[in-house]
């Protein structure tokens, strides 16, 4: 995939989703991790511009990366993962009211792995 880098923060992204309650067995799990990592590399990018990267990387549409990636968030949002977001940075921001867009998970897990010193829980 062009502009994609396989780098240490892959590993950090994975745990990251895992911690969120993302199951790896959705497709969007793949998928949002893609972003994240598009999105860390350049945050220039415009989330349809990176839904038509990862598209093409997985040979699929670009409505189906984005229908995958909030279906990927609705399902951590229903068993209530993404209350986990509070332990990294040790004070309640989240409280599960609330979905996620595609565009702020993204902007969130980009932001939890630059932190410089993440809560490991």
């Amino acid at each position: 995939m062009k502009n994609l880098k396989y780098n240490e923060n892959y590993s950090k992204v994975t745990e990251i989703l895992l911690k969120l309650g993302i199951k790896p067995k959705l497709v969007g799990f793949d998928y949002l991790r893609d972003a994240v990592l598009l999105f860390n590399d350049n945050s220039q990018y415009k989330l349809k511009d990176m839904y038509e990267i990862i598209a093409e990387k997985y040979d699929t549409k670009t409505y189906s990366v984005e229908k995958a990636i909030r279906n990927a968030i609705t399902c951590a949002f229903n068993i209530g993962g993404l209350l986990t977001v509070n332990e990294f940075y040790d004070s309640v921001i989240y409280n599960n009211s609330e979905k996620y867009t595609n565009f702020e998970m993204v902007t969130l897990i980009c932001e939890i792995i630059n932190m410089k010193n993440p809560n490991q829980k």
